[in-house]
């Protein structure tokens, strides 16, 4: 029963982390880049749907496995994933867990969606990284890594607050 239980409790932070990000964006839309309304803007779980839309990006998303997604969700009870939507339109995924440990939370997909003209071109990352946030600290983790970034990657999340320690991993500390 306790592993059932466990597994409310986590889809209830997940829920909680996706709810108090939608809601600070609207408290605090200067978040946002101008013009951007925060209304608009849905943190939402990886659904079929979500999967579907990604796949209309082209051949550059397709280097992701994000129909692997709900296979990881069924089996990594603690595994955090985000769509980021605009109105009706997919801009950006995420897929982040702290398997294997307590203090860490890695990072191990993030994509926005390729199109230059989206509605969060360049926000995706400072926004799956707030929903990340609100829930590493849920599950009480003091950092989050970005597994294996993608080099041409790298300055951006170097800008977003990440730094890379001694033993190279790219990590960034929760906000406490």
């Amino acid at each position: 029963m306790k592993s059932h239980k466990n597994d409310i409790r986590y889809q209830t932070y997940r829920s909680q982390a996706r709810n108090l990000s939608a809601e600070l964006l609207r408290e605090q839309p200067d978040l946002l880049r101008e013009g951007i309304d925060p209304h608009q803007v849905r943190f939402e779980p990886i659904t079929d749907e979500a999967i579907e839309a990604c796949h209309l990006w082209g051949e550059e998303s397709e280097l992701y496995p994000w129909e692997d997604v709900s296979s990881w969700k069924a089996t990594d009870r603690k595994g955090f994933d985000l769509s980021l939507w605009y109105g009706p339109e997919l801009c950006g995924l995420c897929y982040a867990t702290p398997k294997q440990s307590s203090i860490c939370i890695k990072i191990i997909l993030l994509e926005g969606k390729p199109d230059q003209s989206h509605p969060l071109k360049g926000e995706v990352a400072p926004l799956a990284l707030l929903a990340i946030d609100y829930y590493a600290r849920m599950i009480k983790c003091t950092e989050i890594e970005v597994q294996d970034p993608e080099p041409l990657a790298v300055p951006w999340y170097c800008e977003l607050g990440f730094d890379f320690t001694e033993d190279g991993r790219l990590v960034i500390q929760v906000n406490a």
